[in-house]
């Protein structure tokens, strides 16, 4: 057995406690706690407002590679594309339309979400990268251009997000708020 499949296997083997999970991201088990509700709501935004034919799905692992599969807040397939199987497996990053990626308050967090996931998801095909970023309450509209995003699009916590074709609809961000923010 080599290497990396010891290291899937006991990833997927892991029992991990309440309240936290665990990512593969370049060959290293990432152990965090989960999200706070501030963190979920683009999310959840996105899994209960995206139109037919499309589908946003939170927490969902993604293969991006064998030594990298993150778990994004959420993603958005065409429903055609949706996987049949209900073993838990990662979704291959070729299905994907969009991922939409929360940013928490760590600098390694931050980084890991601004430029390791931003490299990885373009070097994968990924056309929509959506970074929402509650520390200034702005959300980021990247598209692939080439193997690189470019930001096509910002705005601030309030304001719409028209997402680009062939996704071609819009999605309020009006219930999301800022960290810090009393709810």
């Amino acid at each position: 057995m080599t290497k990396k499949n010891t290291l899937l296997d006991m990833w997927h083997d892991l029992d991990v406690p309440d309240g936290l999970h665990v990512e593969l991201l370049d060959g290293e088990l990432v152990m965090q706690a989960n999200p706070g509700h501030l963190h979920d709501l683009p999310g959840r935004t996105f899994v209960r407002h995206t139109p037919e034919p499309f589908e946003a799905w939170s927490e969902r692992g993604v293969l991006v590679s064998d030594d990298y599969r993150p778990r994004a807040d959420a993603v958005i397939i065409r429903a055609e594309d949706r996987p049949g199987d209900e073993s838990g497996a990662d979704w291959p990053a070729q299905i994907l339309l969009a991922v939409v990626e929360t940013v928490s308050t760590t600098r390694t967090a931050i980084k890991r979400d601004w430029e390791d996931r931003r490299e990885r998801y373009a070097a994968a095909g990924v056309p929509v990268y959506l970074i929402v970023d509650p520390n200034d309450a702005t959300w980021h509209l990247l598209q692939l251009d080439g193997r690189h995003y470019i930001e096509t699009g910002k705005g601030i916590f309030g304001q719409d997000i028209t997402l680009p074709d062939p996704l071609g609809f819009t999605v309020r961000t009006t219930s999301w708020h800022p960290y810090g923010h009393r709810a």
